[in-house]
């Protein structure tokens, strides 16, 4: 089973490649974003929690968090967070997909996923791609085994306008066995076998996976820079070039909150990736991701209080910990990295949740229409449900106004 819990945040050190600034005098155009989609999403409003995001999930602070896409009302505010005007959200990684895709494709009652079914035509509705999530962060590298799923989705379940356009995979065990000089080479070239094993598994779809700035170094330090080189597969490189280029697309984890390190840490593996990737694909993209759920280090979230915190905002040295801040950083990076996309990490924690600092957009609203089916030739059947359609309201934050570029697309946590 894949754990789903959010994005583990990872050391701070790191060097200054190119001068950068935080505030730029001219923002440029934040067009696209990719957005992870965790199963569960922070409700503020629940009495337990008093606005506060608890440290865990479990025992009376599950009160507080509700599915983030398996019900009417949950998409609606998925779709409002999703289409904010001039930040939309192109791409999404979808948690909660593996019990759902696991039996051929089918679900443990043996049918096709009602609700998986509507909330792809949902989105697909809206422009915004869709690809599963799974994020087992082992050894063994599990999710190599679980991406296959949703190429049996898509062929015994999926409709024109209801299928996944990709897969997503976030396992961090190469944090496990980055240190260099150890003994770790054999553990790290593993890493890439594995993660090239799920690339051809998850074929045809693209894959995306998730990364650490990190992972490029084995020490990072502006003074003491030095890459972590591996031979693999007759060419020698950087870890995270290899990584970079097994999979279709990427986002680095970054773990800060100003622009000027955001930059800083991912200029390395965007430059990589803008001189042998960008238009090879229609789907390959490249994201800085920003983390925004809270963390016992403040300065590596955007969210209003640290970890653990017992009020809902709280002071930290670095960044602007808001919505608005997020966005400006994204429009930093964008100076030195013109292609690169934002990546908001996560819906619901804290993004559209409506903590200090963080609106809950909302504005869409869900209709019951004819439930979706599917046509396989010889297909299984799709569970009763009605499947709602998705229309703008008087809100101004509504729908986007273009579908996703085909040359740059893009996701969150």
């Amino acid at each position: 089973m894949p754990t789903d819990s959010p994005i583990t945040a990872l050391p701070t050190a790191g060097p200054t490649q190119k001068p950068v600034t935080d505030s730029p005098s001219s923002s440029p155009v934040q067009t696209t974003n990719v957005m992870y989609v965790w199963t569960d999403a922070f409700d503020v409003d629940a009495p337990y929690c008093n606005g506060i995001y608890p440290s865990t999930k479990t025992g009376d602070n599950a009160s507080c968090f509700n599915h983030s896409w398996d019900t009417t009302q949950a998409r609606a505010r998925l779709w409002s967070a999703s289409t904010v005007a001039g930040r939309e959200v192109t791409r999404i990684f979808l948690s909660d997909v593996r019990e759902r895709t696991r039996y051929g494709g089918l679900n443990s009652e043996g049918v096709c996923d009602a609700e998986l079914l509507t909330t792809l035509g949902e989105a697909h509705a809206l422009g915004i791609e869709v690809y599963g999530l799974f994020s087992s962060s082992d050894a063994a590298f599990s999710e190599k085994d679980m991406v296959g799923g949703l190429n049996d989705f898509n062929t015994n379940c999926g409709t024109a306008s209801a299928r996944f356009d990709g897969a997503s995979v976030n396992n961090e065990y190469f944090t496990s066995v980055k240190q260099c000089g150890v003994g770790n080479e054999n553990a790290q070239l593993q890493f890439l076998d594995d993660l090239e094993a799920t690339r051809i598994n998850a074929s045809p779809l693209p894959l995306h996976f998730s990364v650490s700035w990190n992972w490029e170094c084995c020490s990072c330090g502006a003074a003491t820079y030095q890459r972590r080189e591996l031979d693999w597969n007759g060419n020698t490189k950087s870890a995270l070039e290899h990584m970079i280029d097994i999979a279709d697309s990427v986002d680095v984890q970054v773990a800060w909150n100003t622009g000027s390190t955001m930059t800083s840490r991912s200029q390395a593996p965007y430059d990589y990736w803008e001189a042998n990737h960008m238009g090879t694909t229609s789907t390959t993209s490249f994201s800085v991701l920003a983390y925004t759920n809270p963390n016992s280090d403040c300065r590596q979230s955007f969210a209003p209080h640290t970890k653990g915190a017992t009020t809902a905002s709280d002071t930290c040295a670095t960044g602007d910990r808001t919505e608005e801040g997020m966005f400006a950083a994204f429009d930093a990076v964008r100076i030195t990295q013109p292609n690169t996309d934002g990546g908001i990490h996560y819906m619901g924690g804290v993004y559209s949740s409506g903590m200090v600092g963080w609106p809950k957009h909302e504005g869409f609203t869900v209709s019951p229409s004819d439930p979706p089916t599917s046509s396989p030739s010889t297909g299984p059947s799709v569970s009763p449900s009605k499947g709602p359609s998705v229309s703008p309201s008087s809100n101004p934050t509504a729908l986007p106004t273009s579908s996703p570029s085909s040359a740059v697309s893009f996701c969150l946590y």
